[in-house]
């Protein structure tokens, strides 16, 4: 039951201000019951021990209408105004320093529910209205004696029990919430940063995650690979014919051939339109060239299947050297693969 209960205060479907509501309604009935019941165990009925009672009883009412209708502004403002304006400042008054405590759990309570625009005019205010007490009370003990009322140490328990563990729930909700929020914000910008490297319709990485991965092996020191630009030759030519739902299923096939082809060889990435440059961690031209032909194979027989004409692909490649900015890679590639596009298409010029 103990669990049950618990879940309410925790359970993170229900609004964050429903259950700082749930808090702030449980506290302020369990510390007027208490102090209704301790009361008329010290006094008897008489007019200390109703006090709290009718307070009580405002403060049920007030918590009853939030929790059934799941609107808080109303309850909140009631529950706060006889808390922090009457009863505490009543009870620091009777009792002094003991239920200072009572006064903190105001200011906190205050400001966790008080909307934006009134926050901190409102905390202030709160706390010099109760600076004025505490003030008045010292200043003029004679004026405040015959309010004062008979303390005893369970009640100072009881007072400190309720308090602090009202505190520590409510900060215990904000900071579940806390975490979580940033949990998610974390989750959110690393799906965001993982979008903005990926090319929507192949799901390979973009331009944008080439660049930023070449620059990295720039850095790292690494001088041993080579780039492959590839075209897929008379790609106009495909979408005019067979439209573009089509072209774009070409694409996405290319793109599923080349990632087959390029496993534990490199990168592969849509560098635009219907070209595609692939980074091999080799500069053995026979090695690339075989990882080609398999490309170049899987895609003439996804041609013929689908369209019964073979579909082809140029290609440009370049080796990178050490001293040679990526701009000057990219163009070395983009030059042979022109060379490549005009000497027939189908087959890749490489670096001399």
């Amino acid at each position: 039951m103990w669990r049950i209960g618990m879940n309410i205060f925790y359970d993170e479907n229900i609004d964050l201000k429903i259950r700082l509501f749930y808090v702030l309604a449980l506290t302020a009935c369990i510390a007027n019951t208490l102090g209704y019941l301790t009361n008329m165990l010290l006094y008897g009925m008489t007019a200390a021990t109703l006090f709290p009672l009718f307070c009580a009883v405002i403060i049920y009412a007030a918590s009853a209408y939030g929790i059934k209708t799941k609107k808080t502004k109303i309850p909140v403002v009631l529950i706060l105004v006889i808390c922090d304006l009457i009863e505490f400042p009543v009870l620091y008054c009777s009792y002094g320093f003991y239920r200072l405590s009572y006064m903190v759990l105001g200011i906190v309570a205050t400001t966790l529910f008080l909307e934006d625009k009134w926050r901190i005019k409102g905390t202030s205010a709160l706390i010099l209205f109760d600076l004025v007490f505490i003030v008045w009370r010292q200043r003029d003990p004679a004026f405040f004696a015959a309010f004062a009322g008979k303390e005893n140490m369970s009640s100072v328990v009881i007072t400190f029990l309720i308090a602090g563990s009202s505190i520590l729930m409510l900060l215990s909700i904000l900071l579940k919430q806390y975490t979580r929020q940033q949990k998610c914000l974390e989750e959110m910008t690393k799906d965001l940063r993982w979008m903005a490297n990926l090319d929507p319709l192949t799901h390979l990485y973009n331009r944008r995650y080439l660049t930023q991965y070449l620059e990295e092996k720039k850095a790292d020191g690494e001088n041993a690979f080579s780039v492959v630009l590839l075209d897929i030759d008379d790609f106009k030519q495909i979408n005019d014919t067979y439209g573009h739902m089509f072209g774009d299923e070409v694409l996405q096939t290319f793109s599923e051939i080349l990632l087959k082809h390029m496993k534990g060889q490199g990168l592969v990435t849509r560098f635009g339109g219907e070209e595609f440059m692939l980074v091999f961690h080799t500069t053995d031209q026979n090695k690339i060239q075989q990882v080609l032909n398999g490309c170049a194979d899987d895609f003439k027989e996804y041609g013929m299947s689908s369209k019964g004409k073979p579909l082809t692909f140029s290609g440009g490649a370049s080796v990178f050297h050490g001293e040679d900015m990526l701009v000057k890679l990219f163009n070395y590639a983009d030059e042979r693969l022109y060379q490549a596009k005009n000497t027939g298409k189908r087959h890749v010029v490489y670096d001399v």
